[in-house]
């Protein structure tokens, strides 16, 4: 009787779990594709949280779009150097 008590209380720290990985996903998958289709938005996020933004130029390199991050920069005015460039990685 005392398993089948642990198991439920396993079982449902098990779905809490899942449901916060799920909603991480949805929100990282979220920040991505706004990112990635407005470039207003990663111009604010290259002023207030450029770490966020290196994940999206590295992911997108990682996925074929090797100039995503030149592009930016040659619009913004940005000049692209070896420091703010770092696709030799």
């Amino acid at each position: 009787m005392a398993f089948r008590r642990h198991g439920a209380t396993l079982w449902k720290g098990t779905k809490w779990l899942l449901y916060a990985e799920v909603v991480a996903l949805g929100a990282g998958y979220y920040v991505f594709h706004k990112m990635n289709t407005n470039e207003e938005y990663r111009k604010n996020m290259h002023e207030k949280h450029p770490s966020v933004l290196e994940v999206f130029y590295r992911t997108a390199e990682l996925g074929g779009i090797k100039d995503a991050r030149t592009n930016d920069y040659q619009k913004w005015g940005i000049e692209v150097t070896e420091s703010n460039d770092d696709t030799s990685r």
